[in-house]
């Protein structure tokens, strides 16, 4: 049930479900205790993906029409269907699904076997984060490493969300100054200079404008003014 908005209210929610979906809870906080804040690539949409997909969907309605099908089977092709999607809105979709497929097969097992309880593993992981070359000097080198050349894009997209997250909570030039030179090492691992990254700026400035119009677009054309109404401006 929705509230109008799309919003779940909630009430429509049993109560296994709920206690699944706090289990859940628990685990993405654990995970984040664990490792921090992670990005990679999603690695879907590969040659090949599309034909796993399908063969995973044959499995399972040719094994519900003869009575066999399973919960890995339907996971698995919701999972399958993920694989092969590399457009963010129809992953994102299909990694809702997948997700929403596993809390209820969690369900049916609590329902044949009694409510488990579920224990989120603690300790284990290691949060970690990059930090300015300068600031290494007041920390044990026992909690330094340098990151491999293959990680190192990650771990900068992750600092560029902590970034960008601290200037919107805190919009001051310490912060806008640290996102900058974020991005200045994002653009690096592409070959770009401050120097280059500065060129590459000016000319779309140049050619596109910058935002100082304060211009905004709608996804749909603003309504015509009523009879006799006023412009927006002059009320």
């Amino acid at each position: 049930m929705t509230d109008g908005t799309g919003a779940l209210t909630g009430q429509w929610l049993s109560e296994g479900t709920r206690r699944v979906l706090a289990d859940v809870a628990r685990e993405r906080q654990a995970q984040d205790a664990m490792w921090g804040l992670q990005d990679f690539p999603d690695g879907t949409g590969l040659p090949g993906s599309e034909e796993e997909a399908d063969a995973a969907k044959a499995l399972v309605e040719a094994n519900w029409k003869s009575g066999a099908l399973t919960w890995w089977q339907v996971l698995h092709e919701e999972v399958r269907e993920a694989a092969a999607e590399s457009e963010p809105a129809k992953l994102r979709t299909e990694l809702v699904q997948s997700a929403a497929v596993a809390v209820k097969w969690v369900e049916a097992l609590d329902r044949r076997n009694g409510m488990l309880e579920h224990r989120t593993k603690q300790g284990g992981g290691r949060a970690e984060w990059l930090i300015r070359d300068g600031d290494a000097s007041d920390i044990d080198p026992g909690r330094l490493r340098v990151a491999e050349p293959g990680e190192f894009r990650s771990l900068l997209m992750v600092k560029a969300y902590a970034a960008l997250g601290d200037y919107i909570s805190d919009p001051c030039q310490a912060n806008v100054v640290e996102l900058a030179e974020v991005v200045c090492a994002l653009a690096a691992g592409d070959g770009l200079s401050p120097q280059d990254l500065e060129a590459h700026r000016a000319r779309e400035a140049e050619a596109r404008g910058g935002f100082h119009g304060r211009l905004v677009v709608s996804d749909s054309a603003r309504p015509e003014p009523s009879e006799g109404a006023a412009p927006v401006s002059e009320r």
